[in-house]
């Protein structure tokens, strides 16, 4: 099953705006014992629950999900997870994730002219009564807003969408997955993608799209989805170029590096039948439990990230 590029596929596209609403939907999907809010909300709070969970809580950097080694193997989990409950609402089990080639964007004059924005596209999530924004991040935990707002976003206000070349040379000069002491300061291509070091990658992106997507609540924009998409394509077009580079850290590192050791559970707020492991997630054409051969996937292409 092929994941594709969401502004080469208009039926793929429709797909997944429909999907997406159909899950923000608390009548049609709810969040159990959570009046109001739904599946969608439950994957916003899970996003924000992980950027609080501090491994160790010691330090204020590294957290269940981000600024270490689980950041690769957390996302693609967040995000076959949230494909399952797209396959359900759309009744479609081969249905994939597409994804948003944000380089390609960064190649035009004013990237903020995209098709992606148009209001058949991505630009319908701005309207309020289309979309709005339940929950947002409180100094202790959540907040459930009593009156939901519009989403918030400022294309192009700060920084600037990386370059094709930009992602190129990451994928070429980053030969070891991480490195100690496997925090936002390592070296390595996990933390060049996420984009601590180096040119910005997944960070920027974040910050040019701006609104709720510079915040722990950032799923809250649909646009998360096709963003992390992107980066899990970079991931995989990485371990084929380097398929004998090992994970790290592995699973007898020290206890400070709970949820990023290669045995580790990943952070959920499922209860899962089977632990998902940053192992079990290395490999998209054959997911570890508790997915199957049904959740596996590949890209349409990698040859835009070849150089």
């Amino acid at each position: 099953m092929i994941r594709r590029n969401i502004l080469a596929d208009e039926t793929v596209r429709q797909q997944f705006i429909d999907g997406v609403l159909a899950l923000k939907d608390p009548a049609r999907f709810p969040w159990p014992g959570q009046q109001g809010l739904s599946i969608y909300d439950l994957f916003v709070s899970w996003h924000h629950q992980s950027m609080m969970l501090f491994t160790p809580p010691t330090q204020r950097d590294r957290n269940a999900a981000h600024s270490g080694p689980a950041f690769l193997p957390w996302h693609r989990y967040f995000l076959l997870r949230f494909e399952v409950y797209l396959r359900i609402a759309l009744r479609d089990p081969e249905f994939r994730l597409p994804y948003w080639d944000w380089a390609a964007d960064a190649a035009l004059a004013d990237p903020r002219q995209s098709p992606l924005w148009a209001d058949g596209a991505m630009g319908r999530f701005t309207s309020p009564a289309v979309w709005q924004v339940r929950v947002v991040p409180a100094e202790r935990g959540l907040t459930r807003l009593a009156r939901p707002r519009p989403l918030a976003r400022a294309p192009g206000r700060e920084g600037a969408l990386p370059t094709r070349e930009q992602v190129r040379s990451v994928l070429r000069d980053q030969v070891l997955y991480d490195a100690p002491p496997y925090n936002s300061t390592s070296n390595g291509f996990r933390n060049y993608l996420e984009g601590w070091e180096g040119p910005g990658l997944h960070n920027i992106v974040h910050v040019w799209v701006g609104g709720d997507m510079t915040d722990s609540t950032s799923p809250n924009d649909p646009l998360f989805f096709l963003h992390h998409c992107n980066v899990d394509r970079i991931w995989h077009a990485w371990r084929v170029r380097y398929p004998n580079a090992p994970y790290v850290p592995a699973q007898n590192a020290a206890n400070t590096l709970s949820f990023h050791r290669l045995d580790d559970a990943l952070y959920s707020v499922f209860r899962e039948t089977t632990r998902v492991t940053p192992r079990g997630m290395l490999d998209p054409l054959s997911p570890g439990a508790p997915f199957t051969a049904n959740d596996r996937y590949d890209y349409d292409t990698l040859a835009d990230l070849q150089a």
